[in-house]
Parts: C-alpha cells; structure tokens; sequence
C-alpha cells in the first residue's frame, strides 16, 4: 500500500466533509436552492460549491478504497515517499500554467474594458459590461483554454486537434450551461466585479 495515496485521499475526503457540515453552512448565506424575489426556485449561493465537494468527497473516497485495496503493484519502491527535485520542479510548473491562466481569467475582460475605454470605444467600468457578450466570455475562455491546454501540452509534449477541439467544446458547453440555460449565474469572475 502507497502512504501517500492513502494519506491524499483522507485528507481530501476529510476536507470535502468539513466543507460541506461545517465551512458551507457557516460561510454561505443561502442554501442549495433559494426563491427569488418573484417567487422562482434558484440555484442559491451554495449550489455549486455543494456540488463539487460532494464530486470530491466521491472521488478522495474511490481515491481512498483503491489505495487501500491495491498492493502497489509494479511502481518501484524508489517512486513512493520521497520528496525530491522532480516534485518540486512539478509542482512549479503546475502551479505556473494554472496561475497564468487565472490570471488571464481574471483580469483580461477588465483590462480589455480598460483598453477599449482608454481609446474612446467604451465608456463605463467592466461592472457595466460585466454581463455584456463578448466581454464577459473573453477571461472564461481564454484563461480556461490556457490552463486546460497549456497543462496537456506539458503532459502530452504536443498539441492535438482533438486536445484543442475537447476543450474548445467543453468550455463552449459550460458557457451554454451556466450562462445560457441558468440565468442568474454569472462565470468566473465576473461576480467578483
């Protein structure tokens, strides 16, 4: 048995749980659904983080079962516990891709805003355009194509079209999902603004 996968689906099934009795109930004013101002039931505030920490508590807890279950099979025991350069190298280049393409999603709408209203095209701060196509869309899709895209690229060496085409269709599903079919949900980050 591998400690360390034992160990990281514990502690994710561990935090999934505190999430969900203790961190969500505390922190988030509404609840799984809520009715709106005029009566409709609404996904409230705590939909989502409810739905991916129980997607987390599932999964730490398959994680979990399987570490358990397994005997190690054919990994050399060199592989397993041990903190050497090679994680640390990583987990840089990990948190690298990812904070670049947060970044991206987070502050390309705005700056494009900012452009646009420097150049006389727009007049008004992003909070204005925030629910605006095409602004709204612009760091949702090029953040999360970079993110998605930059991390297959490290692992696969390569880009492929059906890579680019699977996110590509992901992200325009999400968009269809949570900005089309659920009204009053606004993609990341535009609530933030």
């Amino acid at each position: 048995m591998d400690s360390w996968d034992i160990g990281f689906g514990a502690v994710l099934v561990v935090f999934a749980l505190v999430s969900l009795f203790v961190w969500f109930p505390i922190d988030i004013p509404t609840g799984f659904f809520f009715v709106n101002a005029i009566g409709r039931e609404e996904p409230g505030d705590a939909f989502f983080p409810i739905i991916l920490a129980v997607l987390l508590a599932v999964l730490s807890a398959v994680q979990l079962i399987v570490s358990l279950l397994s005997r190690g099979g054919d990994r050399p025991e060199s592989d397993s516990g041990r903190i050497c350069s090679d994680n640390l190298k990583f987990l840089a280049v990990f948190l690298l891709i990812v904070g670049t393409g947060l970044t991206f999603m987070y502050w390309l709408g705005p700056a494009v805003v900012e452009l646009l209203n420097a150049i006389g095209i727009l007049d008004g701060s992003y909070r204005n355009y925030s629910d605006t196509v095409p602004y709204k869309y612009l760091g949702y899709v090029v953040g999360g194509a970079m993110m998605t895209l930059g991390i297959i690229r490290w692992t696969e060496g390569r880009f492929r079209r059906i890579a680019v085409l699977t996110v590509l269709g992901v992200l325009i599903i999400s968009v269809l999902i949570f900005d089309v079919a659920l009204k009053n949900i606004l993609l990341p980050p535009n609530a933030d603004f």
